[in-house]
């Protein structure tokens, strides 16, 4: 077989050139499609297709540059260039030009109209006559249709790869909400999306849902500061009922052809954490879908991860303060080990032991009171700014201060004060219930009470233990403990060091307190006398 480029001049394509281009397509499909079944890299196929190339084509040498599998760009060879390294070659005018004695012939690699790379096949003598440069392009462009569909699916296989990690990165952003903003336009910037909508679940409470919606990559209303009033209407008429895959309320609201994906936790009873919603009036197409799933599943990880953390810190904390320091990217230092003067609580049930003995039948009815009592004397310790530090059996344990530590000393006390102050009457509202009156005179108890220990004191605060529960350290948790085992029926005992930062108050709630003469107590494994007060309940 006469070679195409040893073919005699002419304007137009000869029987015998035209089978020599056939022939040496059908060989770089051959190999292409070989390298694809092998699952080979770019440089394998290169490597497997370059010699044949040569062979079939008489050139010299031949240079590929595009960019590799990380999106890197690279220059592959093969041949004798000479001293030369042809990558720079390849960007000049495309098309026949000397080199030296021989002939170098480039041409960009595209497809659709996006430059995915530059090929160049470098002969011996001059081929640079109108017939010459014919043929050469002829060759080159024989085997550019062959590389640009092979080079397009790796560059976008590479790209969609690469979008992935980015959007990935985004959402690892400890803040939440920013990572999501951030995903979110780089995912825009590279496909159309017009509408894009996040619906999920609040993770402490059950009822609530938030959500996200941007346009074209840009937050345009969320649940918080920026509401939808077309989303809060569906809301309030569908709930939760809009996460299930069979409801399409969501199709009214948004514009054009849309596509929802639930993102579910993998647990097969659990149910879904949120929704995504897509729209655009020309629809997606299956680069920008696979890209939208693949965000889904890993939004569905993301968001497992977030409403942990949300869980864990409730435990602690009202939502609140939940909110500010998971708007925080550096939150966790406000939950590291930190010595500070806090304002500490000891608030437990008189006469809980004769109370769980006598006066219920079953340890479930115990818990149920405990829950209830409890739950009520944690939402005081949140109302006022403070930490739910742990149970003691029925005691409740508050800290003030914390996680912030932006209060004074003074707030510190006040809100210890006042979270005491609403425990006593909690628990005296409680004990009015009829059947907790019936109760109380079934143990001959004259009501249902709480003693109650309020310090003001220095602490080891944060996160500690294998569950990292929040907690404090110090001997003022100690003697916050004893003074309010001494505490009697009803009764607040202050200590001294409280009560001296609570004279600099200008709080008229707390100008109205009264306390008892000071008192000094010793108490067993303490060096000193614990020095308190005896704070007088408020009268209406």
């Amino acid at each position: 077989m006469t070679h195409p480029l040893q073919a005699p001049p002419s304007t137009d394509l000869s029987l015998e050139e035209y089978k020599a281009l056939r022939a040496l397509q059908r060989a770089v499909d051959d190999l292409l499609e070989e390298s694809l079944r092998e699952r080979e890299n770019l440089t394998q196929s290169f490597r497997r297709c370059f010699p044949p190339i040569l062979a079939l084509t008489g050139a010299r040498a031949v240079a590929l540059t595009t960019r590799d599998e990380d999106l890197r760009v690279q220059t592959w060879t093969e041949g004798d260039w000479g001293e030369d390294f042809p990558g720079p070659l390849l960007e000049g005018a495309s098309g026949p030009r000397r080199l030296g004695e021989d002939t170098l012939v480039t041409q960009p690699l595209d497809v659709a109209g996006d430059r995915v790379g530059s090929f160049g096949l470098l002969f011996k003598g001059d081929h640079t006559s109108p017939d010459a440069a014919a043929r050469a392009l002829r060759v080159l462009d024989t085997i550019a249709e062959q590389l640009d569909t092979v080079l397009c699916m790796v560059h976008t296989a590479s790209e969609k790869h690469q979008l992935i990690i980015q959007c990935n990165a985004h959402l690892a952003n400890p803040v939440f909400e920013v990572g999501m903003d951030q995903a979110v336009l780089t995912l825009a910037q590279r496909v159309r999306l017009p509408t894009f909508l996040l619906l999920y679940r609040d993770a402490v409470q059950a009822q609530v849902l938030h959500y996200r919606m941007y346009r074209h990559g840009h937050l345009e209303f969320e649940s918080g500061e920026q509401p939808s009033p077309d989303l809060e209407k569906a809301l309030r008429q569908y709930g939760h009922r809009l996460l299930a895959a069979e409801v399409s309320a969501l199709h009214q609201l948004l514009p054009g052809r849309t596509t929802e994906a639930v993102l579910i936790s993998g647990a097969a009873t659990s149910e879904p954490l949120g929704k995504i919603a897509v729209s655009c009036d020309e629809g997606f197409s299956a680069y920008a879908m696979d890209l939208i799933r693949v965000l889904a599943s890993t939004l569905s990880q993301r968001l497992l991860d977030y409403n942990r953390e949300r869980i864990h810190l409730s435990q602690f904390f009202p939502n609140a303060i939940i909110d500010a320091l998971l708007q925080d990217p550096n939150y966790a230092q406000h939950l590291r080990a930190q010595d500070q003067e806090v304002g500490i609580l000891f608030a437990d049930i008189n006469g809980f032991t004769r109370i769980c003995e006598h006066g219920f039948d079953s340890p479930r009815s115990i818990a149920r009171f405990v829950d209830e009592w409890s739950a009520r004397a944690v939402d005081s310790i949140w109302e006022h700014g403070g930490v739910f530090d742990k149970m003691v059996g029925d005691c409740v344990i508050g800290l003030f201060g914390p996680p912030f530590f932006k209060s004074s000393r003074v707030e510190r006390a006040q809100a210890a004060v006042r979270a005491a102050c609403d425990i006593q009457a909690l628990t005296a509202a409680l004990g009015a219930r009829e059947e907790v009156v019936a109760l109380c005179e079934r143990v001959k108890l004259p009501g249902l009470g709480v003693a109650v220990g309020v310090n003001l004191a220095n602490a080891n605060c944060g996160l500690f233990g294998p569950n990292r529960q929040y907690t404090a350290f110090s001997s003022g948790m100690n003697q916050a403990a004893r003074l309010q085992s001494l505490a009697g029926f009803r009764e607040t005992l202050v200590m001294a060091s409280a009560r001296e930062a609570l004279v600099d108050s200008r709080e008229p709630f707390i100008q109205r307190l009264r306390f008892g003469a000071l008192t000094e107590t010793p108490v067993k494994n303490v060096a000193q006398p614990l020095r308190h007060y005896r704070m007088d309940p408020l009268t209406p």
